[in-house]
């Protein structure tokens, strides 16, 4: 398994995710740490740290995935499940939020410029009908080589347990 995609997407990226509903309106906004690391060909580990301005914050680990034989990234997490895949120039996701069984989001993730820059979009769904999207707008601030190993021996104190603001 050879992925292209993928590992020019570790490293730590911070941005602002904006939620907007299906009639346009933006309902939500927040800015993020995503610390995500690919090891031993088939294992990728992706942190989602979120802090809003009236200084809520909440840490999603979404544990150890497996690159299945066909390149596809699987997720089983207590939070999520779904998998994610290269196209020819995109990282697409598809996954379903467990405590909102009929909930379904399409994700599309894309460099641009010269690689530290990067797009992604949220297209949301309960049952059968459109819900909004989320637009998230990254920069690449550090390379898997300069994530601090003490982020992961400190990272069983940073998760989030309960509910979630990011998943409403």
């Amino acid at each position: 398994m050879e992925l292209r995609l993928f590992p020019k997407h570790t490293g730590i990226w911070e941005g602002t995710y904006i939620r907007i509903d299906a009639q346009g309106k933006m309902v939500d906004r927040w800015k993020s740490r995503l610390t995500i690391r690919l090891f031993d060909g088939n294992h990728y580990h992706q942190v989602n740290q979120y802090f809003w301005d009236d200084g809520h914050s909440e840490c999603h680990d979404f544990g150890i995935c497996r690159f299945n034989d066909e390149g596809v990234l699987i997720f089983d997490t207590p939070r999520i499940r779904g998998h994610a895949w290269e196209t020819r120039d995109s990282v697409c996701l598809v996954w379903t939020y467990l405590n909102r069984p009929t909930s379904k989001l399409f994700e599309m993730i894309d460099l641009i410029g010269d690689g530290t820059h990067r797009i992604r979009n949220w297209r949301w769904s309960e049952g059968d009908e459109f819900q909004g999207i989320t637009m998230i707008e990254e920069r690449r601030v550090a390379t898997q080589e300069e994530i601090d190993p003490k982020f992961w021996e400190d990272l069983p104190k940073l998760r989030t347990t309960g509910p979630s603001r990011s998943d409403h």
